[in-house]
């Protein structure tokens, strides 16, 4: 009976105020949220949660130790994925960051090579960039994975100590540059043996997340594992 009514209640709400896709701008069905099942079916799925030692995993373990790493999509510059991407990040539209952190969450529980996480890491702003932008994209993400996963965001461990220009704009020797030594580790926060998921929403050359990787794994402690939306391999 509950679900009924809120079939109803959905269908009602639709027809006073429209809710469209993201990616396609048609409208909204009751049954769908934020993006259309034909967008949904067309973004560029990837299986790398499935298979420990898969290409983004081998990809970045030559720069750090590393646990499991995966990506929900295989990024493109063209498209739906692009077009979300662009704004979740750039255009305030937060409500994609929950939405497809969620679906990234999903996919983690599918995994047997996460279950042994013990919190989450979202990859920080700094924090003149996050006032001018108003949110960090990756906090949430961060989130929607908490409640998928029923962990903690360790919000406050690591700090971004460096205004990086837009990586976007640079080449991958120039990101490295810019990156380096631009995370520390938060001393105030006492760590026991932790596991860590490092998240993001995109992973291009990998030069952040190697930053962040560094910082973090100075605490030997800390063993890492990395859950982005997209990646370019």
């Amino acid at each position: 009976m509950k679900k009924n009514s809120t079939v109803v209640f959905q269908t009602l709400a639709d027809f006073i105020f429209p809710r469209h896709c993201y990616g396609c701008e048609t409208t909204l069905k009751f049954y769908e949220q934020s993006l259309c099942l034909k967008c949904q079916i067309n973004l560029p799925l990837t299986t790398l949660h499935l298979t420990k030692e898969n290409l983004l995993f081998q990809k970045l373990k030559t720069h750090f130790a590393l646990e499991a790493a995966t990506s929900l999509f295989y990024f493109e510059k063209e498209g739906v994925l692009s077009h979300l991407i662009h704004l979740f990040k750039y255009k305030k539209v937060k409500k994609i960051g929950p939405f497809l952190g969620a679906w990234l969450g999903d996919t983690l529980l599918e995994s047997q090579l996460f279950n042994q996480v013990d919190g989450i890491v979202p990859v920080p702003l700094h924090p003149t960039k996050k006032r001018k932008r108003g949110y960090n994209q990756s906090d949430l993400i961060a989130e929607a994975l908490s409640k998928k996963m029923k962990l903690p965001v360790f919000s406050k461990l690591l700090i971004r100590v460096k205004n990086t220009s837009a990586l976007a704009l640079l080449g991958e020797s120039e990101r490295k540059r810019e990156v380096r030594n631009a995370f520390e580790i938060n001393s105030k926060r006492q760590t026991h043996p932790l596991h860590l998921l490092l998240v993001d929403d995109v992973l291009t050359t990998g030069a952040t997340l190697t930053a962040c990787a560094t910082a973090l794994l100075s605490n030997a402690n800390i063993k890492l594992s990395i859950a982005v939306l997209a990646c370019r391999l």
